[in-house]
């Protein structure tokens, strides 16, 4: 829990410190005012419109601003592409050119705040060449800056496609924490409530079924099994009690919603609850790997009642190393989603978001997601104003892109937008108008993602993977595949392995999720449940004999119960094992079969060495001799050397007796002859 609670802390700081960066909230003098926007239009310039802006000047600190002024400053040209937008973030200087004034009311007293509005043609702001500007919005008190914000817009205003505009691929991830048993109990309410009304997987749902001609469908056949599974009625774990969960309706609604919205046309399974490939792989869990790639199709397309085509890895943080890429390549992935932080060459370069990634099983075609885009993504979107910031933040970035020499050169070029982490959690809001955007910009085209597969690719350097402490560990796995030999165990006594097992296996898949390297708590958590459950599965074969056992001689017939509560017929092996084992001679006894909810009697010929009590375990086998489950404990005793201990004793006495005899006839006849 603590480790949770740190990498939550770290992810909180690092979104803190690249929304600063991103945003550009330059504040002089007082930190503690503040200037937020509550609108920003239109989404998509044009000569025609008009440029208007609301907001508020907010004044948390205990002086009063004086005789406010806002003022509305651009940069007196376009800003030079990306380069030009690190510029700005990292020092904001560009926009110098002051393009409208509004005087506030009165002045702004401590903790209160004031609204402003601007509104102007465009024509007056003198914008004479296309191209992105920076913006800023400050409030002046006395002369001097207390508080601003900034912000990029993009000025084309042709308002038809231009030549070099570029073609974007969104990829729409559907997917979340899998914290759900072998049997179906969920560890928490996350996912109820995501897919309840309002809540994230329901609000990208609802967004995508606006817009799903521009989307590309990614999703987790985890997710839909789970709803699926919530659907149909289901517990789940709150306050340490299991309880019957009450989101089963808004489950059946999102899962109609979704099949009603994408297509097989324009959707893909992902691998099995986003299995962490590296990890898997550097632990001897290859197999799984393969496991998750090749059940991911067929459990997609049956809830879906779709046909809905596989082999699609996204790589966790979108990198990902050669030998896994190899592994996935045999476990028959055609595509890698990747980052374009994975990959060699200039980080503000734009590149074709296609490329052949080299395995020994041939190449695998790597989808390769814009960085800085999947940053302007993952902007802070908690009020209106920091959703307007990130929006701008992409447009300006794509319109960059569309100004490049790599679009310039290389038509048509294609970039694809993809958040780092599956598990997004964007405003809806905020999706609206970057997707709307990308519709009407006259820099962006929307493109599918079979377009984007189907283009000309060249081979792009990789990175070296650099090995990340967020990986699943090492112990974790470990302690997983302890879990999994003892799944097997239970496999091989039944005669007809049964869906029980299929269970275990796939949630064995779910805790290897890469969700678990931001929740580590719930991982453990939840493979701890598997284990537990799988104990009692375990245990629902098992022998119930106990007490003591005494054998009149050393030797005899041992009755021992076997119970089988399980639903499969069962094929057993049986061993009594003495402690100390070498008080006890005994032949385990194989082939034992016994019906579902049955009991039988089996008995096992021992032979006892000494006559002290012996403590004797009874272990039932694996067909192939291995241990299964818990065994019972019984004494056996025998009355032979008690018997034998009886008899040394008359046979002593005897001796002892007739030796006093002999000594006292000796001595009298000793006297006699002296007296003689």
């Amino acid at each position: 829990m603590r480790t949770t609670r740190l990498i939550r802390a770290m992810l909180g700081f690092f979104i803190v410190c690249v929304s600063v960066a991103f945003a550009m909230p330059a504040r002089a003098n007082d930190a503690t005012v503040q200037v937020v926007l509550d609108s920003f239009l239109p989404i998509i310039p044009t000569a025609a419109a008009e440029l208007h802006i609301t907001g508020r000047v907010v004044n948390s600190s205990t002086s009063t601003v004086n005789n406010p002024v806002v003022q509305l400053r651009l940069s007196p040209s376009p800003i030079a592409g990306r380069n030009g937008i690190d510029a700005e973030s990292n020092s904001p200087t560009a926009a110098t050119r002051t393009v409208a004034t509004v005087k506030l009311q009165s002045s702004v007293l401590p903790n209160a705040q004031m609204s402003f509005d601007i509104s102007l043609p465009f024509q007056q702001l003198s914008l004479t060449q296309a191209g992105v500007y920076a913006l800023a919005i400050d409030v002046v008190d006395s002369g001097n800056t207390a508080g601003s914000i900034r912000t990029f817009l993009p000025w084309y205003p042709a308002g038809e496609k231009l030549p070099h505009a570029i073609g974007v691929v969104w990829l729409w991830p559907l997917a979340d924490y899998p914290a759900r048993t072998a049997s179906n109990i969920l560890l928490n309410n996350q996912t109820p409530t995501a897919l309840s009304p309002g809540g994230r997987l329901t609000n990208l749902v609802d967004v995508g079924r606006e817009f799903s001609s521009t989307l590309s469908w990614m999703i987790d056949p985890s997710l839909l099994q789970t709803a699926d599974a919530i659907s149909r009625g289901y517990q789940v774990v709150q306050e340490g009690e299991t309880v019957v969960g009450n989101k089963g309706t808004d489950a059946t609604l999102w899962l109609n919603e979704l099949r009603s919205s994408m297509s097989s046309s324009n959707a893909h399974a992902l691998a099995y609850a986003d299995i962490d490939a590296v990890a898997d792989r550097k632990n001897s869990l290859s197999a799984d790997v393969v496991r998750a790639m090749t059940v991911a199709q067929p459990i997609t397309s049956a809830i879906l009642k779709s046909t809905i085509p596989g082999g699609l890895y996204w790589a966790p943080n979108g990198h990902l190393d050669q030998k896994t890429a190899n592994l996935l390549a045999s476990a028959g992935a055609s595509t890698a989603v990747l980052s374009t932080a994975a990959m060699a060459g200039d980080r503000t370069a734009p590149r074709q978001g296609v490329a052949d990634y080299e395995t020994t099983f041939g190449n695998v075609t790597a989808v390769l997601t814009d960085e800085r885009i999947s940053a302007a993504l993952a902007l802070p979107q908690r009020t209106a104003s920091e959703i307007i910031v990130a929006r701008q933040r992409f447009l300006a970035e794509t319109a960059a892109i569309a100004d490049s020499p790599a679009a310039l050169a290389h038509q048509p070029l294609t970039v694809v937008a993809a958040p780092v982490d599956l598990r997004w959690a964007p405003a809806a809001s905020f999706l609206r108008s970057v997707l709307r955007g990308t519709q009407s910009a006259p820099w962006m085209i929307p493109t599918t993602l079979e377009s984007l597969l189907n283009s000309p690719r060249g081979s792009s350097n990789r990175l070296a993977y650099v090995a990340g402490s967020s990986e699943l560990t090492s112990s974790y796995l470990s302690h997983l595949k302890a879990v999994q030999d003892r799944v097997s165990q239970l496999t091989a006594v039944q005669q007809t392995p049964g869906p029980v097992n299929q269970s275990y296996a796939e949630a064995l898949l779910r805790a290897q999720s890469a969700a678990w390297r931001a929740e580590p708590g719930t991982g453990a958590a939840l493979l701890n449940a598997i284990s537990s459950e799988l104990n009692t599965q375990i245990n629902q074969v098992r022998p119930i004999s106990s007490g003591t056992i005494t054998f009149s001689g050393d030797a005899g017939n041992v009755p021992v119960t076997l119970a089988n509560d399980s639903d499969s017929v069962v094929n057993v092996g049986l061993s009594l094992i003495g402690v100390p084992s070498s008080r006890l001679e005994s032949v385990p006894k194989t082939g034992i079969v016994i019906e579902p909810g049955q009991k039988i009697s089996v008995e096992i010929p021992v032979r006892i060495v000494g006559g002290d009590p012996l403590p004797t375990k009874v272990q039932m086998l694996t067909p192939k001799g291995q241990a299964y489950g818990t065994p019972a404990t019984i004494v056996l005793g025998s009355t032979a050397y008690a018997r034998a201990a009886g008899w040394v004793v008359v046979a002593a006495f005897g001796a002892i007796a007739i030796f006093v005899v002999v000594g006292i006839t000796r001595r009298i006849m000793q006297a006699r002859t002296s007296d003689e």
